[in-house]
């Protein structure tokens, strides 16, 4: 299965080697800090905050190299029908990612009600998108980008119990990463920009690197 023929990614030019190299390191970078900091995190939760905790920062784990895991394998891989069907994990992994990284936030929140309802409302968020994406590859893209984003943001219908419950440089760090993100998109549709996947890509890792110092410094 191709690309549809009016899709604005046929479009798209080929990146050359020196990009393609670039975005490389960029992921490659990502995957060996995630390998080096999510051992201790993940060691401190299980000794500091019990297994639920330590479940919910193992599905943040997850989430990460998945969705990197993913990215890397599709943006390398050349134009094929792999590609094609790595686009798909690709894309639903950043689902997955968002809603890990709320998943690590939720065991903080003192109301369980709050914690069942985000918990509802990002994981529900994420199945769906995750459903277009492997259902209907190469359609609503653009829509796509825009779920993320309000994903990424649906935690403000909690920002009662959150700010309640995190420190407040963990808060501001949230937000710092979330805006970072938006900032990214810019560079992402920004197609004729010599290596804008790798920019784009390093904004993506700056905000997920924000999001972790986040949630450290919470269960510190």
């Amino acid at each position: 299965m191709t690309l549809p023929a009016d899709h604005y990614r046929i479009l798209k030019r080929n990146l050359s080697l020196a990009e393609l190299l670039a975005d490389g390191i960029v992921h490659a970078l990502a995957l060996l800090a995630g390998l080096i900091a999510f051992p201790f995190l993940l060691f401190h939760g299980l000794q500091t905050a019990g297994i639920g905790t330590f479940a919910a920062l193992a599905v943040y784990a997850a989430g990460f190299f998945l969705m990197w895991g993913f990215s890397l394998a599709y943006n390398m891989t050349p134009p094929s029908a792999l590609k094609w069907l790595l686009r798909r994990f690709d894309h639903s992994m950043i689902y997955v990612m968002i809603a890990g990284t709320y998943t690590a936030v939720i065991p903080h929140l003192d109301s369980t009600t709050w914690a069942w309802v985000l918990g509802l409302v990002v994981w529900t968020g994420a199945t769906l998108g995750i459903i277009v994406k492997v259902a209907l590859p190469g359609r609503y893209d653009r829509l796509a980008i825009l779920a993320y984003v309000l994903l990424g943001w649906v935690g403000v219908i909690a920002i009662g119990p959150v700010t309640a419950a995190l420190p407040a440089v963990s808060l501001w760090l949230l937000v710092a990463g979330g805006a970072t993100y938006v900032a990214g998109v810019g560079f992402h549709v920004w197609h004729q920009l010599r290596f804008q996947t790798a920019i784009w890509h390093g904004f993506v890792a700056v905000a997920a690197g924000l999001h972790f110092a986040a949630i450290s410094l919470a269960l510190a």
